[in-house]
C-alpha cells in the first residue's frame, strides 16, 4: 500500500521540500500537459498530475489534484494499492465498494495501467491500480 497525497497548487514545491528534508528522490513526475486527451486550462498544464517520491523508508505518490477539485483535510490522501492481476484488483474493488462511493470507474491510464478509485463506507479514499505491460 502506498499513500497518495494531494497537495493542491504546490505539489512540485512540496516534493522539492521533502527531497531536501529526507534526502530523497522524485523518481517519477508527470505534468497534465503530458497526458493526451486530458483537457486542463493553460494555467494548470504544468501542474503535477502524478509523481512518485522515495527516500530511506519513505515512499508515496503525490499530485496537485484534479483542476477545480476542492481539497479538504481527509480527501487529500488516498491509499493506493497495486495488483499483479486484474482479477485481484476486481475482487478487492467488489469488496471495498459495498456501501461506498465509486469516484472514478475503471480507466486506462497514460502509464499502461487500469485504475479505479472509490471511497469506502468508512470514508477512506482508495486508488486500486493494475499495472499491465
Amino acid at each position: 500500500m502506498i499513500p497518495y497525497i494531494t497537495i493542491p497548487g504546490s505539489c512540485e514545491d512540496a516534493l522539492n521540500f521533502y527531497k531536501n528534508c529526507f534526502s530523497g528522490e522524485i523518481v517519477f513526475l508527470q505534468r497534465y500537459i503530458e497526458i493526451e486527451d486530458y483537457p486542463v486550462s493553460k494555467e494548470y498544464e504544468m501542474k503535477i498530475a502524478h509523481s512518485e517520491f522515495c527516500a530511506d523508508g519513505i515512499h508515496f505518490f503525490a499530485s496537485d489534484g484534479v483542476e477545480g477539485q476542492h481539497v479538504i483535510s481527509g480527501n487529500n490522501i488516498a491509499l493506493s494499492v497495486s495488483f499483479d492481476t486484474k482479477d485481484k484488483q476486481l475482487a478487492t474493488f467488489e469488496k471495498l465498494k459495498v456501501d461506498g462511493e465509486i469516484t472514478m470507474g475503471f480507466s486506462e491510464t497514460s502509464v499502461n495501467s487500469i485504475l479505479v478509485t472509490l471511497i469506502d463506507k468508512y470514508g477512506i479514499h482508495w486508488a486500486l491500480n493494475y499495472d499491465h505491460d
